[in-house]
């Protein structure tokens, strides 16, 4: 494989599908990159793909597709109606969520929860992202020096994802822990009042931006919880744990399948959560369980681990 094309439903790199797609070209430094958008390329986007050939497509058609001459074409998420029949090349559509999505070569979930979700079962094969190491702050992390609990959420800025509801959920969180200092990325301004009065003063916003994921190097935890939606893989799991942040989640869908005992804590209730967060109130739990976690995902979710399984799901093979 020499030249690879990837089509991406939306131009924004927060979010997991355009940050998976990212990821491939950090995988396969080695071969020849174009990538695709269906929608306006943000200059943040831009930026993060230096050194591939960007264009922004209304659909997919063989036409454009052909011109790219590539040995691979990876769709991710794109949906049936957007999409022509492709011939040149082999096709392979990488899905991260329930939908209808159009026909490839190959399909591939990117975790077992979203493939029995879509219909295809236990047998369903699934492809779990990578994570490289978000860059690490030029001061250094401080996490070793530090007694008091820094707890974040990292999330791409939609209402969807920031329900109201969780200002209730953080609020008794915080008469629980009122010594945590609690962070808050891509929070939309509308529910920001509602959840610095849950936190009792205690919380800072950060907008959402690529470099965010530096700050997975200062947070203790990295907390996420949606009282309605179901993430189908939560690629900010697998990025806090390679910079040792501990992911605190919930125990639904592709979490499930990333945080391993001992490595962070699935939470089924607001107990759980509160309970989490009471054992790492102990730096010596805090430092073990940091430790773990990055082992972890160093392990697991490493480009060289993506990249195998990604060409065993090219060449339609398994072990």
């Amino acid at each position: 494989m020499t030249r690879l094309l990837q089509v991406c439903n939306v131009g924004r790199i927060l979010g997991g599908t355009a940050a998976c797609a990212w990821t491939v070209t950090r995988a396969f430094p080695d071969v020849e990159h174009s990538v695709a958008f269906l929608s306006r390329v943000r200059p943040e986007t831009a930026r993060a793909f230096a050194g591939c050939r960007i264009e922004e497509w209304k659909s997919v058609t063989e036409r454009v597709a052909a011109r790219h001459r590539a040995d691979l074409i990876v769709l991710h998420n794109v949906h049936t109606d957007r999409c022509e029949e492709l011939r040149s090349g082999r096709v392979v559509q990488y899905v991260h969520s329930r939908g209808r999505r159009a026909a490839a070569d190959a399909t591939v979930y990117c975790s077992r929860w979203l493939a029995e979700a879509c219909g295809a079962g236990a047998a369903g094969p699934v492809l779990y992202q990578a994570a490289p190491k978000p860059v690490r702050p030029s001061d250094g992390a401080r996490r070793a020096l530090r007694d008091g609990l820094i707890v974040g959420r990292i999330c791409t800025p939609h209402a969807l994802k920031w329900p109201e509801s969780i200002a209730g959920f953080y609020r008794r969180l915080a008469e629980r822990h009122p010594a945590v200092m609690w962070e808050f990325v891509g929070c939309p301004a509308a529910i920001e009042p509602a959840l610095r009065e849950a936190c009792r003063g205690r919380a800072k916003f950060h907008p959402a931006e690529w470099s965010a994921r530096s700050r997975l190097w200062e947070w203790d935890a990295m907390l996420y919880h949606h009282p309605h939606v179901t993430e189908s893989f939560g690629r900010t799991a697998a990025e806090s744990m390679r910079a040792g942040c501990i992911p605190v989640v919930d125990a639904r869908g592709g979490f499930v399948e990333q945080v391993s005992p001992g490595c962070g804590f699935l939470c089924a209730s607001d107990e759980e959560f509160a309970s989490a967060l009471e054992r790492l109130a102990d730096r010596g739990e805090r430092y073990r369980l940091s430790r773990a976690a990055m082992a972890h995902a160093d392990r697991e979710f490493s480009l060289a681990r993506f990249r195998r399984e990604f060409l065993r799901v090219v060449r339609n093979r398994r072990d």
